[in-house]
């Protein structure tokens, strides 16, 4: 095992850990007949779905959007070093 390879199973390592905190911390989605269709059921004019991405839920997302795509870069780099 070279060198390399183990500091990228320790990075996709702590990424799978903060991915599964992320994923914990997120609240519920409504489960319900309008989740189904992506909330087409809604008329997302709200305050709250304008305001979002400034709400601790909407940055829990935008982080765990970024962890997993890291997650996956990690992934497939390690593919190829090894």
């Amino acid at each position: 095992m070279s060198p390399v390879f183990i500091i990228l199973c320790v990075l996709i390592a702590i990424a799978s850990f903060a991915l599964i905190a992320l994923i914990l911390l997120q609240k519920k989605q409504a489960a319900g007949f309008t989740s189904m269709g992506g909330g087409m059921m809604t008329s997302g004019q709200t305050y709250w779905d304008k305001n979002k991405k400034n709400s601790i839920e909407g940055k829990l997302e935008f982080y765990t959007k970024v962890v997993a795509a890291i997650y996956a870069i990690l992934i497939l780099v390690s593919n190829f070093v090894a």
